[in-house]
């Protein structure tokens, strides 16, 4: 189907259904209740609420995890690590979409780094000779961003993510660095906190399905 991102100013009064068959989403403020009330109405879902940090003090950070710049050697693995790692998405939490579309949609979005049509940097974590993580940045209007960060599932606890943020908050120094994550996903949250991230904003993330 067909995707479309929802805007507005906020006005409740004018929202109307979409007619078309697709996949609608639309982010809003947490402080916006009437607009999500209005959005649910028409057939909108709640499927996350998502919290973006800005790093307000650095941290040193000691680890033996080298990090590196992508090299097409990395390819399979990354897109392996990719395609199931991630589990706090709004696509993972959305029920209608399911597990395997989930993680395609991840897999491809890390293909477009690869191919170099998306993003600023792809840094690789390299664990125990084999890359064990990888973090996606974007550059956007003087901004850094962590797009896409993600360990894989038998490097977990081992400090591969804490390595990989290291490392984006070293490239990116004198530019603000904000990263993106879900409330559900305490463990990043808790992660975000010890590096020196503060919460900036939060917003509410809604999904509507329209046709099979």
């Amino acid at each position: 189907r067909p995707v479309f991102r929802v805007d507005g100013g906020g006005e409740t009064a004018e929202l109307d259904a979409p007619r078309g068959r697709g996949f609608y989403f639309v982010k809003v403020p947490t402080d916006r209740v009437g607009d999500v009330r209005a959005l649910e109405r028409i057939g909108f879902s709640v499927i996350d609420t998502a919290l973006t940090f800005e790093l307000v003090r650095e941290v040193p950070i000691e680890t033996a995890i080298e990090v590196r710049e992508y090299t097409p050697e990395d390819a399979e693995a990354v897109l392996a690590i990719a395609g199931s790692a991630f589990r706090y998405s709004r696509f993972h939490l959305d029920p209608e979409i399911g597990l395997p579309l989930a993680h395609h949609v991840k897999r491809e979005w890390i293909a477009n780094y690869v191919a170099k049509r998306r993003g600023d940097a792809l840094l690789v974590a390299h664990h125990a000779g084999r890359p064990a993580g990888f973090l996606a940045a974007l550059v956007s209007h003087g901004t850094a961003a962590i797009d896409l960060v993600a360990v894989a599932t038998n490097a977990h606890g081992q400090g591969v993510g804490t390595a990989l943020c290291a490392a984006f908050a070293r490239r990116y120094a004198g530019m603000p660095r904000i990263v993106g994550t879900q409330i559900i996903n305490v463990p990043s949250v808790r992660m975000y906190g010890k590096l020196g991230y503060q919460l900036a904003r939060s917003q509410y993330v809604l999904h509507h399905h329209v046709g099979a």
